[in-house]
């Protein structure tokens, strides 16, 4: 009799212990609805923080018709955003494109997407941490005599972020989506005040082929530019084991999230050109063109915009590092990539171990920048928005090698896995389609005559995908069931 409550008893705490085990690979279910990740992924796109600091730059290359490349990005990231939603509609995953390109390539392009994807992501996210403390500085110098360090400030605002992340995805979310009304209500009513001031000198040359500088030469270098804007539109894809019925939550959050987002590039773009009566030179020689339109028809109000600035890189630090961090976790606990990265905090089921990785990563790569200036003494050059364009150009780079492994995958994906519901048209053409979208941002970024280190860029992108295909090559040889439980065990339902 004792024996056999014995053997009953271990028999309860062995399932109890598999229970605990199988949960603690898991993230919780059905937390988010579409709103949720409608709202984190508008948030990682950053209407605020992308407009603000790429737009100048971006309105030099194009000319007064600029609007016209960023609806040409657009459509590029419609075609991706597409192909993405195909995947998650057959199967959901915290993954994202770690999943796909393994499930369709084979466990070595699985771990070098993977590795690509810490590499890629880690670097761009480091320039949104440097811009957390680099626009609340500016902030001060602007209105105040403080020219305080950016750089404490940055470290500051960071852990806070992550502390707010790790409390559990509804409640970072949640948060999100209000600084996400915040900053986007703002712009809206600046960007209102000036077409209404301008009103008398409204015209339609933003949306004319003729006011492209340069035509297609214009669009094209314009576009790598008007495409960055639009990084983070993937947000969605990895927060999909936490979604109620990801299959449709997380497809429509994509295309509302890109239509919203484009719209109101469009409608920003619009009105700075306005508000600078159509002088590409004036946009130019300003910092940042939105802001200097602001403080010219708001007058003291202008630090509304300002505040829009802060809260929208502080939603994107947040819902950047939500989604980033759940890739990272899911290449962990398929053995993609470390063990240890697949573990989630029990009482809020948050990859904590993700999360610290990609924020200890993020602010080392500041440190070393930071270090490196200070040991040169070339300390005027310590500018954030420097840093910031630097890590968004080298991440980037190394995101478009996940982006053109992806639509490559969607076809041997669904004809392996789903062939019933294999569409020559959806399935082959418009990856297709969106692959060859992605040669214009890489000749771009690619072509000599850039200055340092944005010529230097290129070849170190080159040398991070051929290290990746070289460390895959080995792990895989070594344990051979790599990546073997991703696509299936943590696909959503």
């Amino acid at each position: 009799m004792t024996s056999s409550a014995g053997n009953a008893s271990d028999k309860q705490q062995s399932a109890k212990g598999h229970a605990v085990s199988e949960r603690g690979n898991h993230l919780k279910p059905g937390q988010l609805g579409t709103a949720d990740v409608t709202a984190s992924t508008i948030a990682n796109i950053g209407p605020g923080i992308d407009f603000y600091f790429a737009f100048g730059v971006l309105a030099v290359t194009a000319g007064v018709a600029a609007p016209l490349t960023i609806l040409a990005a657009g459509v590029a990231v419609v075609l991706l955003a597409f192909t993405v939603a195909e995947f998650t509609k057959a199967e959901p995953s915290a993954g994202s494109f770690i999943t796909y390109v393994e499930t369709a390539l084979g466990p070595r392009a699985g771990v070098a997407t993977a590795l690509l994807v810490t590499i890629g992501y880690t670097v761009a996210m480091a320039g949104v941490f440097t811009m957390s403390g680099g626009m609340v500085a500016m902030a001060l110098a602007h209105y105040t005599s403080w020219h305080l360090a950016w750089g404490p400030l940055a470290f500051v605002l960071t852990v806070g972020a992550i502390w707010l992340t790790a409390r559990g995805v509804k409640l970072s979310t949640t948060a999100v989506g209000v600084a996400v009304l915040v900053q986007v209500a703002i712009m809206v009513v600046v960007c209102v005040v000036v077409l209404v001031d301008q009103r008398g000198h409204l015209s339609g040359a933003p949306f004319s082929w003729a006011h492209l500088t340069d035509g297609l030469t214009g669009l094209s270098t314009g576009f790598p530019l008007a495409l960055y804007m639009f990084i983070g539109w993937e947000n969605g894809p990895a927060l999909a084991e936490e979604c109620r019925n990801p299959r449709r939550t997380v497809p429509r959050a994509l295309y509302i999230s890109v239509a919203f987002g484009g719209a109101l590039f469009v409608f920003f773009a619009y009105a700075t050109v306005t508000g600078f009566n159509y002088d590409v030179s004036s946009i130019g020689r300003s910092s940042v063109p939105f802001l200097t339109v602001a403080d010219h028809y708001l007058g003291g109000a202008a630090v509304m915009a300002w505040v829009a600035g802060i809260v929208s890189v502080l939603a994107t630090l947040v819902a950047g590092t939500n989604s980033q961090a759940r890739m990272l976790f899911d290449g962990g606990r398929t053995g993609l990539l470390p063990a240890w990265l697949g573990h989630v905090r029990s009482r809020v089921d948050t990859p904590v171990n993700a999360l610290l990785v990609m924020a200890g990563a993020g602010l080392g790569i500041i440190g070393i920048w930071w270090v490196s200036h200070l040991i040169g003494g070339n300390t005027e050059s310590m500018n954030p928005v420097g840093l910031y364009a630097e890590c968004s150009t080298m991440g980037t780079i190394v995101i478009l090698f996940v982006y053109s492994l992806t639509t490559l995958s969607l076809p041997f994906f669904i004809w392996r896995r789903h062939r019933q519901s294999f569409s020559p048209l959806r399935h082959l053409a418009i990856p297709l389609l969106g692959f060859l979208t992605l040669i214009v941002p890489f000749v771009e970024l690619c072509k000599p005559g850039q200055p340092v280190p944005y010529s230097e860029f290129p070849f170190i992108g080159l040398a991070i995908v051929a290290v990746a295909a070289v460390i895959a090559s080995l792990v895989v040889h070594r344990h051979p069931r790599t990546g073997s439980g991703e696509g299936t065990e943590f696909s959503g339902t």
